[in-house]
């Protein structure tokens, strides 16, 4: 007999461990299951609290106390009664005799349910609760990190990114600086990274992003993205290293009609006024050369050029007068090596090249 109850005990913790889990992920058929469950015995809402408490405990669910099951318990009916499982045998019995008690407690079972979904749906406390993790590198070291599902985020010099896992999808923040993004594809969890101009929303690949004082760049080196800009104020300023920041701060993308896909050796510039233009590579592997510490470039402006020199060197260079700035120049150039960029400028019929305290000054003749 006394195995019988311990056996009869274990089947009701069992089955409300399953429905802990049954919710995460139930439509509106398996929730009226779980209310008509709720409604075969007052045991069976004790059982479903008590897993739900052991379930929190060691899921480390609503670690930052964002819901409160109590309160909310009271706010809805204040009939909400807890069982003592020492008391159980005599509460089923008491229920019996006195069937008026049930109708209390019957119709506070939605409310119980309701309060249940809450805290275990991904827009409630899965979603909003789930912790920030934040990698880093230094301004002269550069760092690849693997994810838990497998991802390998390759971070550029002085960058630094936010990541946050939950059931539902996977979120990477560009907080700072440029990274490389080697996705390991979860059609059921979206991998996206926002920066301060846009989001990218991973379609199984792998894209380099780079935040820029004037604009973020996308190169695209295998598979596809979706480019939306984002609503300028719903980002997090670079500063802001907080939990609590990093998760207020909505992703808000400007107008899903201004989005775009990129392919394989595209890459795009979102500016901070929304604006997209997309232009094909004759080789996406320039955009990621930074790996190995070189800098490529296409007939860009000399003020880009020397604003990537300036970025991995202590030695800085300057550049004086507006005309300068817009030479345009093709070369591939060791990152930390700056005077190879300063000897191509000194042959040039109309540059001046001057040695200062802290690296050269570029100047018209």
């Amino acid at each position: 007999m006394q195995n019988l109850a311990a056996q009869l005990e274990y089947l009701h913790s069992h089955r409300a461990s399953g429905w802990i889990e049954a919710l995460r992920d139930a439509g509106p058929k398996r929730r009226g299951e779980f209310v008509a469950w709720l409604k075969e015995s007052p045991r069976n809402v004790h059982e479903f609290l008590l897993m739900l408490a052991v379930d929190r405990a060691l899921e480390h669910v609503d670690a930052r106390r964002v819901q409160d099951i109590e309160s909310l318990l009271a706010q809805v009916d204040q009939q909400i009664v807890g069982f003592p499982s020492a008391a159980q045998h005599e509460m089923d019995r008491s229920t019996r005799a006195h069937p008026w008690r049930w109708i209390g407690i019957a119709a506070s079972l939605v409310a119980i349910s309701i309060i249940a979904w809450k805290l275990l749906s991904p827009s409630g406390v899965q979603g909003s609760a789930a912790p920030w993790k934040e990698y880093q590198t230094a301004k002269s070291e550069q760092r690849a990190f693997e994810l838990e599902d497998g991802t390998v985020i390759h971070l550029n010099i002085d960058s630094r990114v936010a990541v946050q896992f939950t059931r539902q999808s996977r979120q990477v923040r560009l907080l700072e600086g440029e990274a490389l993004f080697k996705v390991h594809h979860d059609a059921n969890r979206p991998f996206s990274v926002s920066t301060s101009d846009a989001v990218i929303q991973d379609i199984g690949t792998e894209f380099n992003v780079y935040s820029r004082a004037d604009a973020t760049v996308i190169a695209v080196l295998e598979g596809r993205v979706n480019v939306t800009p984002q609503e300028r104020g719903a980002y997090p300023a670079p500063a802001a290293k907080s939990d609590a920041l990093l998760a207020s701060a909505a992703l808000a993308p400007m107008s899903t009609t201004a989005s775009r896909t990129l392919s394989v050796n595209q890459e795009a510039q979102v500016t901070h006024s929304g604006s997209i233009t997309v232009h094909t590579l004759s080789d996406a592997s320039d955009a990621v050369a930074w790996q190995q510490r070189r800098l490529v470039f296409r007939q860009q402006t000399l003020q880009h050029i020397i604003e990537e020199f300036n970025r991995y060197s202590q030695r800085k260079i300057r550049l004086e007068g507006a005309t300068v700035m817009h030479h345009r120049f093709t070369g591939v150039f060791d990152a930390d090596d700056p005077e190879s960029l300063v000897q191509v400028l000194a042959r040039e019929s109309d540059l001046a090249v001057e040695k200062s305290e802290d690296g050269f000054v570029i100047r018209s003749r």
